[in-house]
């Protein structure tokens, strides 16, 4: 049905190692020779004398067989010549064919991609129910499938799939593509099936990043995928890629009547789904996944290896009941379950498993010899359940009960078919070969239950009365089969359609009255009219086909008077030694009258004379040691004597007359004995057990340490019964307590005064067990088991650890405080654990323990924007006054003690209030707000004038003269002037004032930036602000400052059950994030002569934000 080209490598090194074997192949001792060898239904051959021709792949259809395989020379089948036309066929076999021929072996159709730009490696062939053709393998370079082209740029190719119709014309084609990154990405498809609804499902491997059609996904390894494809046109709809480390490959899919797609590949690390895990421990484990009817992983399973050794998968079947029959190759041992293990002959065996839909395994074999490597190449199954494999022989092998060798012995190979039923009993096996190295390709089973077989052989090979003949070098062969003519039911060595009693063994076909119908099971061996198991003493007695009545059978006994019968009258005196040959049928003799005295059975033969068994008790006189009185007794000392209870033994020995039985033993002769030990059931501790008679400390275990259930402890009265038996067992759990020579060490119980633990695996005084029934996730492979309200359940059962807090018992805890290391923030600090808000710093030292922070100075672990160590203010709760950032924006400034709106390290008065910006003085009282202190204005209560350069009194502004100190009398008449100029300044400066509050007192939003009467004036508000540099970064806030506490670095702490990485996902590209429509309280901006935050956003826009200083939010003003 299918081949494993994926796997050519191991195979081509398996034949290598076939071909010149290790040690000299001998003949298998204590093993019958036999193999079935049946008349082929068809043994055809196609090929060319121009080199050689193989034949990977053949597939059932509706009336014939699908054959295909990789080919670099020009082909006929039937009518149609294919050529070989790719440019590589130098180097490889770079073409291929696909053809069909039908039940007759006549060839219908042949076809063949384009591979004039390319090359073509076939990897496997399924068809569909509707009898369609499904091709998957890997392509490279430009190559068409009728009018549909492939290509791709990586140089070591890529997966494909394609589909012929009925007729062999191409319906469509599909490739994957690899960019080609570096020399080691690409795609393959080893795997294809279709389900009863017409879906297909290919699996295979990729590395790098592979285009699938519905996704692209990268993979730095090589991973597992499982995509799912549009039968109508090919097109990928779904695709699941998992990886992990080492090499991860699908190698066979199959889908079962629920729609359940399963699929077996190998792992040479881990394999991770996201929601299933496994670990391999040797050079490469089987791997069996089952997912659901639209790809979801359900379970994932594998075969483990041990370490250094590998077993791979080779093909995979479903049997009626949605079981899975898997076949492949392992080397050394495997281990299926706890107490399911394989061990190979000594070089690598074949294996082949059955594994239930419920998860576990039912059976398995291993075939190989310890002469060569083995595997098992092909699986399928008949509609009945019965089991068909076919592989390859290098020498001989073991199959069941049969040893087959090929036909040219060590040096040759041949190929083998073998049958086994639904529970793994070997039925039949059939080999074909000729004297030269034969080599298969695949086996498939079609509706009909014909097995077919493709392959390549070489000169010659005869199978019953057809012989096919190669034409040059290797060509391909089809062997067509019907297992009916193999068939053995009764084991006999005589197939079925030949045996003349098929359900009854009878190797040597024995058939007495010739009538065709073997004596095993012909009711009348001897055909006298007298049945053989009613009345016929001698149903083989030698004489044959004659008819029973009183003249030939005096006495009707089945007996041929004249040639078998020696009694004929059957008055047990032998004839020869009769007088009265007829006596039963003579009239009596009148002197002689049978009495009890001369007859005591009453059986009309006088006991003197004619009678040998005088009281009728089926013991003759000679041989009854109680001749008179009739009895059954047949054991002991006395045959034939009374024998009350009927148990054989007569009653003058019998201990217990009345009560039949058969103990021997102990002095009770005769005596029930249950059992049948020998020991009377009242001298029998233990009388249910044929194996203990003798319960010494009476706890119900036998002293015998070599019958069932041995007391380990036989003078101490005990319960244990798990890990040894009647020993004390003080917590009653059936584990016994550890004593001086029975240690915890040896499975005794860690736990001796806890009946819900006994176990304690790393050895930290938490049990294994466990009794919290919401810990789904934890690993099946660990230690313990699950027990109802199991106590100091440990959590972390692989490691040692002392954690106890929170019931998370056993785990590392490098602090000692109780809390896991995977709880406590500060695992190397034993008085603190938590940090609730992840910040570095501990709830306890945390003044915003909900709340990331990174402020140190004023308080630990509160938020500091501008990363300057004081924490932001909080409205009511935490503000400047009470040491938080008076400039939350500003990393170069935080404290303003005389609340002026200038940082005390920029502030020349700093514990004074004040307004003051220039002459060299900032933050000092400036009465007058003309920006200048009071402690350098000229005239502090004047707001227009500030310097008096030549120390007149007059104001520099007023002064003419204002270098030349001068009297202001000569002014005269210009006072009044000047005066009223001032005066009507002043007036107008109220108007102007006036007007701009009472268009201010107009709006709607609230005041927040109105100014106290000693702050300086809110600016013009219709004025719009100095455009920022639309090109310069905004203000960010600066990075949080690290803690003084650095946090030590946690070890790694790897549960088992979590995963060890990432699985490979398909990639999902993000939504474009939405465009805010207003500044977030998070944005920067600009701190202004206003004392004021602000902010134009977006950028550019022309729209002008003021943050409140209250609730931190934005305001547009403008």
């Amino acid at each position: 049905m299918r081949n494993r080209t994926g796997l050519s490598l191991l195979i081509v090194a398996l034949l290598l190692n076939s071909i010149i074997p290790t040690e000299s192949t001998t003949q298998l001792k204590e093993q019958a020779m036999s193999f079935a060898d049946s008349e082929p239904v068809l043994l055809i051959t196609e090929g060319s004398s121009a080199g050689h021709v193989n034949a990977s792949h053949i597939a059932a259809v509706p009336g014939g067989w699908i054959i295909a395989d990789d080919t670099r020379i020009a082909l006929t089948f039937g009518q149609t010549t294919l050529t070989a036309n790719s440019p590589y066929n130098s180097n490889y076999p770079a073409d291929s064919y696909i053809a069909m021929m039908d039940s007759t072996g006549a060839w219908q159709w042949a076809a063949q991609p384009d591979c004039s730009n390319g090359l073509i490696f076939i990897d496997e062939i399924s068809t569909t129910i509707m009898g369609e053709t499904l091709v998957v393998g890997l392509y490279a370079g430009a190559v068409s499938f009728g009018s549909t082209q492939l290509a791709n740029p990586s140089p070591y190719g890529d997966g494909f799939v394609a589909m012929l119709d009925q007729t062999g014309q191409w319906k469509w084609a599909h490739g994957f593509e690899t960019a080609s990154n570096n020399n080691s990405e690409t795609s393959r498809i080893f795997g294809v099936t279709s389900t009863l609804t017409g879906e297909v499902w290919v699996t295979g491997s990729h590395k790098g990043e592979t285009n699938f059609g519905s996704n692209t996904i990268t993979s730095t390894n090589t991973s597992y995928f499982l995509a799912k494809m549009d039968a109508m046109n090919g097109a990928n709809t779904q695709v699941f890629v998992y990886g992990g480390s080492g090499t991860n490959a699908g190698s066979q899919v199959a889908a079962d009547s629920m729609g359940n797609v399963w699929v077996v590949g190998t792992t040479t690390g881990t394999f991770d789904t996201g929601n299933k895990l496994y670990t391999t421990g040797s050079s490469g484990d089987t791997i069996i996944v089952k997912n659901d009817p639209n790809g979801a992983v359900l379970d994932v399973y594998g075969i483990s290896s041990s370490f250094g050794n590998q077993n791979i998968p080779f093909d995979l079947a479903i049997d009626i009941n949605d079981d899975l029959l898997i076949s492949g190759y392992f080397s050394d041992v495997v281990t299926l379950s706890q107490t399911q293990t394989m061990t190979d002959s000594g070089n690598g065996d074949g294996y082949l498993v059955k594994f239930l839909k419920t998860g576990t395994f039912d059976w398995y074999k291993s075939i190989g010899s310890s002469g060569s490597q083995e595997f098992v190449q092909s699986v399928d199954v008949l509609s009945s359940g019965d089991v068909i494999i076919s592989s390859f022989i290098s020498g001989s092998i073991n199959i069941g009960p049969d040893v087959l060798t090929a036909t040219g012995g060590a040096s040759d190979g041949d190929i083998y078919l073998a049958q086994l039923d639904s529970a793994g009993n070997w039925q039949w096996s059939e080999r074909l070969g000729g004297t030269s190295f034969d080599i298969p390709g695949s086996m498939a089973v079609n509706d009909s239950d014909s097995i077919g077989v493709s392959g390549s052989f070489q000169n010659s090979i005869t199978k019953g009365s057809q012989t096919i003949t190669s034409s040059a070098g290797l060509d391909l062969f089809v062997w067509i089969v019907d297992p009916i003519m193999n068939q053995d039911a009764d084991a006999d060595g005589v197939a079925d359609h030949l045996d003349n009693c098929p359900t009854d063994n009878n190797p040597l076909q024995y058939d007495s009255d010739g009538d065709s119908d073997g004596d095993e099971c012909d009711y009348d061996d001897d055909n006298d009219g007298i049945t053989d198991n009613s009345g016929d003493d001698c149903p083989r007695g030698g004489a044959w086909n004659w008819t029973s009545d009183s003249t030939t059978d005096y006495d009707n006994d089945g007996c041929k008077d004249d040639v078998e019968d020696s009694d004929d009258d059957n008055d047990g005196v032998e004839d020869v030694n009769d007088m009265c040959v007829n006596t039963a049928y003579d009239a009596p003799r009148n002197w002689w009258v049978s009495t009890t005295e001369n007859d005591i059975d009453g059986d009309g033969c006088r006991d003197a004379d004619e009678d040998s068994d005088d009281d009728d008790d089926g013991f003759s006189d000679s041989s009854d040691d109680c001749s008179k009185i009739s009895g059954y007794s047949t054991l002991g000392s006395y045959q034939g004597c009374p024998d009350t209870d009927g148990d054989g033994w007569a009653d003058i020995e019998d201990t217990c007359v009345d009560s039949s039985g058969n103990s021997t033993l102990g002095g009770s002769i005769g005596c029930p004995d249950q059992d049948g030990d020998g020991w009377s059931d009242n001298d029998d501790d233990l009388p249910q057990d044929p194996t203990q008679w003798l319960d010494s400390d009476d706890d119900g275990y036998g002293d015998n340490m070599d019958g069932n259930n041995p007391d380990s402890c036989p003078s101490i009265t005990g319960t244990s019964i798990l890990d040894r038996f009647g020993c004390l067992d003080l917590d009653s759990d059936g584990y016994s307590s550890p004593d001086d020579v029975f240690l915890i060490i040896d499975g005794a119980d860690a736990f001796p005064s806890d009946s819900t633990q006994w176990a304690d695996w790393d050895e930290d005084g938490y049990g294994d067990n466990w009794g919290n029934s919401s810990w789904t996730d934890r690993t099946e492979s660990w230690p313990g088991e699950f027990y109802p309200f199991a106590k100091d359940q440990d959590y972390c059962p692989l490691q040692e650890g002392s954690s106890y807090r929170e019931e998370i018992y056993g785990c590392p805890d490098s602090d000692a405080d109780g809390w896991a290391n995977f709880m406590d923030a500060f695992p190397f600090d034993a008085d603190e654990h938590l940090d609730d808000d992840d910040d570095g710093f501990a709830n306890g030292n945390d003044a915003c323990p909900d709340d990331w922070g990174n402020s140190t100075e004023d308080r630990q672990g509160c938020i500091d924007t501008d990363g300057d160590g004081y924490s932001d203010p909080f409205p009511g709760t935490w503000e400047p006054a009470d040491g938080a950032d008076a400039f939350p924006m500003d990393s170069a400034k935080w404290i303003d003690s005389d609340k002026d709106r200038y940082a005390d390290n920029f502030d020349d008065c700093p514990a004074v209030y004040g307004t003051s910006e220039l002459g060299g003085e900032v933050g000092c009282p400036d009465r007058d707000g003309d920006l200048y202190s009071d402690a350098i204005d000229a005239f502090p209560d004047d707001l227009y004038e500030w310097n008096d350069t030549d120390g007149d009194g007059v104001g520099d502004r007023s002064d003419e003269c204002p270098d030349i100190a001068g009297d202001d009398s000569d002014a005269g008449s210009s006072s009044l002037v000047t005066y009223g100029g001032i005066g009507g300044g002043i007036i107008l400066l109220i108007i102007i004032i006036g007007l701009v509050i009472a268009k201010r007192g107009g709006k709607d939003e609230t005041d927040w930036s109105q100014q106290s009467p000693d702050k300086p004036a809110m600016p013009n508000m219709n004025a719009k602000p100095a455009m920022p540099d639309m090109f310069a970064q905004s203000a960010q806030p600066a990075q949080p400052a690290q803690p003084a506490y650095s946090m030590p670095v946690q070890p790694a702490y790897n549960q088992p059950e979590k995963p060890v990485y990432q699985a490979v996902q398909p990639v999902l590209m993000a939504a474009a994030p939405a465009v805010p429509t207003a500044p977030t309280i998070a944005d920067v901006g600009s701190m202004r002569a206003d004392g004021n935050e602000w902010l134009e956003f977006p950028a550019a826009s022309g729209a002008w934000y003021a943050r409140d200083p209250a609730t931190r939010q934005w305001v547009r003003k403008i």
